[in-house]
């Protein structure tokens, strides 16, 4: 189970009928013409200049990427492509564009064009690339296709088979190094939390745009993966996903509290306004820090963090988002400078999340931390789950019967409580986060 489940199912409703079909032919053409392309391509290209995109037909060669199952002929399964294609969301993200709900976004929006004609949607929902950055063809259909994530192709594909080309090279080349989940995390919230030019506020939001919940590791395996499992996956890359989602996050509320917006209500609890006023007499129970009533920062990036970052700088780090907290919620433009230095401090711990050597005796004691703490903000509830996902999948990969066993159904009670987010009560997710604790 997985809050993202609920979410999806509405983003694909009323999905042409007739893509699937497309998008099977244009597979095979892609195969086609990769197979031309690499049967003309030179011995050497390393005079292609580096930085331009040179299409998914580069990729989907049988002997390559294409493959229909892993040959396990080399360290790579090369059947990526094929995976990608057929079961990977990113591949379907363009088509998301012609549903009923895209279409209310775009309204709303006031947008001049259709969402799958609009810059402000395909940024996130295809490889929208200039022109002059591509050098072979490069399909919006394709939705988000390798370059998006592994990089322009032209410096390094050729090579990158080469023997005794290494990793290194073709990442001077080009290629981003996904092998660092701090890279990943970083490249995969320029959509998932956002960055300057793609972001999901409050105005999307409000015209219908899901809210966005991203956990890296949790995702990553349901993507699914592509690759062999490695030190990229689990526990290290969640840790490492915590921080960088946090870094990142800190810096979009730095640019939304200078920004001409600001308030910018997507960095502030929903909960402050969307919630029923007879089901609300919690909130007069927990308290406010400040003046009553004034509304919340959403602590969504920073719930499950403030258990992963090291104990030396876990107080610093406490304060510095105790003022994010404060000037947030009085709607101050002092939030920037307050966002800035908490930025900073995480950048310095960083390096020690990645570092860690992370065992299965360490995984027990943060699911014990984690169900220790209560959320009185959904989507920080929905960041607990996730995690406690991830961690428990560490578990069941070692012991398989903990799959059926009762941790993993107390799991998806989490998520069934969170299906619908309009109904969080706080209390109530909490008794589930006991029975969590309790399977343990």
């Amino acid at each position: 189970m997985n809050p993202r489940t609920a979410d999806s199912r509405q983003q694909t409703a009323g999905k042409p009928r007739r893509r699937p079909a497309i998008r099977c032919l244009l597979s095979a053409v892609s195969m086609l013409l990769a197979t031309i392309a690499a049967a003309q391509e030179p011995n050497n290209s390393t005079t292609e200049q580096p930085g331009h995109y040179i299409g998914v037909a580069s990729c989907a060669n049988s002997g390559c990427h294409g493959a229909t199952t892993p040959l396990q002929a080399t360290r790579i399964r090369q059947n990526e492509y094929f995976t990608w294609l057929h079961s990977d969301r990113h591949a379907g993200a363009y088509n998301v564009l012609f549903n009923n709900l895209s279409a209310r976004i775009a309204k709303n929006m006031h947008l001049g064009k259709k969402a799958y004609q609009e810059k402000l949607c395909l940024d996130c929902h295809s490889t929208n690339v200039a022109p002059e950055l591509i050098s072979g063809r490069i399909d919006i259909e394709d939705g988000v296709q390798c370059e998006t994530c592994h990089g322009p192709a032209s410096g390094w594909r050729a090579e990158h088979a080469q023997q005794g080309w290494t990793h290194a090279q073709s990442v001077e080349r080009g290629m981003i190094d996904m092998r660092d989940t701090r890279v990943r995390g970083h490249l995969c919230n320029s959509c998932h939390v956002g960055h300057d030019t793609k972001d999901v506020d409050h105005d999307l939001i409000a015209s219908g745009h899901p809210f966005l919940a991203f956990e890296l590791d949790n995702y990553t395996e349901t993507m699914p993966p592509h690759w062999n499992p490695n030190d990229t996956h689990g526990v290290p890359a969640w840790a490492a996903g915590q921080a960088m989602a946090f870094r990142d996050s800190m810096t979009n509320l730095a640019r939304h509290a200078r920004g001409e917006k600001w308030p910018e209500f997507s960095d502030m609890s929903c909960y402050n306004c969307h919630h029923a006023l007879k089901t609300s007499g919690w909130r007069q129970e927990r308290g406010w820090p400040g003046r009553p009533g004034l509304p919340a920062w959403s602590p969504q990036r920073w719930a499950v963090l403030r258990l992963i970052v090291p104990a030396s700088d876990r107080a610093s780090l406490d304060e510095a988002v105790a003022r994010v907290a404060a000037n947030v919620s009085r709607m101050s433009r002092d939030a920037a400078p307050a966002a800035e230095d908490a930025r900073k401090l995480i950048e310095s711990s960083i390096p020690k999340i990645y570092a860690r050597t992370w065992t299965a005796d360490d995984v027990r004691p943060m699911i014990v931390a984690l169900t220790s703490e209560r959320d009185t903000d959904v989507h920080a509830a929905e960041q607990r789950a996730l995690a406690l996902q991830s961690l428990a999948a560490v578990l069941t990969r070692r012991d398989h019967k903990l799959a059926a066993g009762p941790l993993m159904k107390a799991i998806d009670a989490l998520f069934a409580d969170l299906k619908n987010r309009d109904d969080y009560d706080p209390a109530r997710f909490g008794a589930k986060l006991d029975a969590v604790r309790a399977a343990l």
